[in-house]
């Protein structure tokens, strides 16, 4: 005992010196958790195992002694005269460990993730019980007759409550550690090669990322930068500012293209901002402002520390500038990341002098900031534009038309296809706004207001359809339709022949390209083709009528065509084609007298399809727009069919 004590006395002396080198401030890691504190716990849990082991060599009635296993044979091993109860005292003892383990690794507040092991604990519990299982009843059916083969399962039971720890907690954490190392490199060495490796992998990505217009983040910076991070809430929690402000600078350094440290007066280069990805800009932002935070305190515990003071000012103002500038804030579906910014910006500007930037008047400054504060909350509105195309399309479904143009008026007074497209394809997997726009534009003919349709077109043409990728067919395909049907009802040359470029441009041509990669649908193309011809030809004949002449005698679309035109262009398919069978029927004059027959044959026989699918059989009309469609063709190919 007189040991334990001196122990006890040895672990209390290092425990103080370390409380001497740390101050009496009480700041960095060492304040929650000191030497002494450690040395004790340690002390504390050794302690039972050391008074039963030593209960073991001096109590005789326990005490370990050899016992000759196999009579005549010379075979011995140690046995306790105590029976089988200091083992399992032992092994209760041994166990505790776990306990606390676990009960220091239970979720609670305030602790981050990233210091909690209890997914690693458990598991190394669990291969600790399976290697048990597997080794115990082995000992106990051999018992004394193998001694090499039972000491040899007994060492794989004591070290099954070591390894899977090291495994599972020790080996995992080194490797992490190892991991970060190499992504951090060594940011106060210019020398180390892993920064190097990291230098050139970061500027050959930033070539080609310019190039293909999108920038890809880096997992392993953005774990090294997230295992920072937590450093850096504790340093901050714990009240060490500076500390925290230097986890944030090393988080900052993570990002640099050149490898250079981060420094808060330089801060990024246009290149380096437009090598961060998504993720990455979030991550600079967040860490900006926790800088600027911690600066911020950092003033004022001391106000004459004008410097704290110039770079909370100059942090805040980065973050705003660098999210301005990165090419990948295009791809964030929530921008809510920079609104701190203004909001503590502002708050700035109203406690503190500073000095604007680009020899910006204070007033001139504060007024863009506001206006680039209402465009980003603005950016945010794209969820209200796609409710209020739901609540149009429902309308439309129903056949309140007019209510529905109403409600498009407002989406339209919101939606911004430059900032709200890319963002509502990427959340909501389509642009419904752009959607419902172009095929208000039929609507708006359809009802008369012809000037205001045309206005329509032009504004989808000219900002919604240069925002969807070259490669959304399907996109391209819902909205041309109605542009192009709009057009086409001019009856002017020129408008069907600005309808039949840009179908044919963004549509026909691109989905014969792809050609069986192309989606099912894009054989709808040929029938509106054919009508966007006809109507452009003024009745000449053009190149391939005879092919889509023969196209649409036997042509064997997918029944789902006809209820799919219904539902996003307001006309049965069998519609569609009965029209451009039409067209084709009217071109007397380079067609034969057969084959106009045969057209109007087979569009009167699309349109008693379409009748069925337009009217229900106690005579309900479905679609009332499509319906007008339908009787106006059906007049025209009647007509066209009537002996002269």
């Amino acid at each position: 005992m007189n040991v334990l004590s001196t122990l006890s006395q040895v672990g209390r002396y290092v425990g103080s010196c370390g409380r001497e080198k740390i101050g009496t401030s009480n700041s960095g890691i060492r304040r929650a958790i000191t030497f002494a504190d450690s040395i004790f716990v340690v002390m504390v849990l050794l302690i039972p195992q050391l008074v039963l082991q030593i209960i073991n060599l001096s109590v005789p009635s326990v005490r370990m002694g050899s016992v000759e296993i196999l009579e005549g044979e010379g075979h011995y091993t140690c046995e306790s005269r105590a029976g089988p109860y200091v083992p399992i005292v032992g092994i209760v003892l041994a166990a505790i460990p776990f306990g606390i383990s676990l009960l220091i690794n239970i979720e609670s507040k305030g602790i981050p993730d990233k210091f909690r092991e209890l997914d690693d604990i458990v598991a190394s519990m669990a291969s600790s019980f399976w290697m048990l299982l597997a080794t115990l009843p082995t000992v106990g059916m051999i018992g004394q007759t193998q001694p090499n083969a039972r000491a040899y399962l007994l060492a794989a039971s004591v070290l099954s409550f070591v390894l899977p720890l090291s495994y599972n907690i020790a080996q995992a954490r080194l490797q992490n550690v190892t991991s970060t190392g190499m992504a951090r490199g060594n940011t106060n060495s210019k020398q180390g090669s892993s920064i190097q490796r990291q230098t050139k992998r970061t500027s050959s990505d930033l070539s080609s990322s310019s190039r293909s217009g999108k920038v890809q983040d880096d997992p392993q910076i953005l774990q090294a930068a997230e295992e920072t991070a937590v450093m850096g809430k504790m340093f901050g929690t714990m009240g060490s500012t500076s500390k925290a402000v230097a986890m944030n600078q090393d988080i900052l350094t993570l990002f640099k293209v050149e490898g250079d440290d981060f420094s808060w007066e330089a801060t990024f280069t246009l290149p380096e901002i437009h090598s961060l990805g998504p993720k990455s800009l979030e991550v600079v932002v967040k860490t900006l402002m926790g800088s600027s935070r911690l600066w911020l305190s950092i003033f004022f515990s001391n106000p004459d520390n004008e410097e704290a003071k110039r770079r909370c000012v100059k942090c805040c103002m980065d973050a705003l500038d660098i999210f301005d500038r990165a090419p990948a804030k295009k791809e964030l579906s929530d921008r809510s990341v920079i609104f701190p910014a203004y909001s503590f910006m502002n708050a700035i500007a109203k406690t503190m002098t500073y000095v604007p930037p680009n020899n910006m008047s204070r007033e001139e400054f504060e007024k863009t900031l506001a206006e680039n504060f209402v465009k980003e909350t603005h950016y945010q509105q794209y969820h209200q534009c796609r409710a209020l195309a739901f609540q149009a399309d429902v309308m439309k479904k129903f056949g309140k038309y007019e209510d529905a143009l109403s409600v498009i008026d407002e989406m339209k007074s919101i939606y911004d296809p430059q900032l709200h497209s890319r963002v509502l394809v990427k959340e909501y997997v389509t642009d419904q706004c752009s959607d419902l726009v172009a095929a208000s534009t039929f609507w708006l003919h359809h009802f008369g207001r012809n000037d205001e349709a045309l206005r329509f077109c032009d504004q989808v043409v000219g900002t919604m359809l240069p925002e969807i990728e070259s490669t959304e067919l399907v996109t391209k395909l819902t909205i041309l339709v109605p542009i192009c049907r709009t057009l086409a009802n001019q009856r002017q040359t020129s408008a069907a022949e600005k309808a039949l470029e840009l179908f044919k441009t963004h549509v026909s041509d691109p989905a014969t390209l792809a050609g069986k990669k192309a989606h099912p649908s894009m054989s709808m193309c040929v029938p509106i083709m054919i009508i966007l011809k006809c109507c452009s030809s003024e009745g000449d004949a053009y190149a391939d009528l005879s092919t889509d002449v023969a196209y649409m005698l036997n042509r064997n679309d997918p029944a789902w065509f006809e209820t799919t035109s219904l539902t996003y262009f307001d006309a049965a398919w069998s519609t569609i084609c009965a029209e451009a069978c039409l067209c084709l029927a009217k071109m007397t004059g380079c067609i034969s007298h057969d084959e106009s027959s045969a057209l109007i044959k087979e569009g009167l026989k699309c349109l008693e399809e379409s009748a069925n699918t337009l009217e229900k059989e106690d005579g309900t009309i479905v679609n009332s727009m499509a319906h007008s469609y339908h009787s106006h063709t059906l007049s025209e190919l009647e007509n066209l069919s009537a002996p002269v």
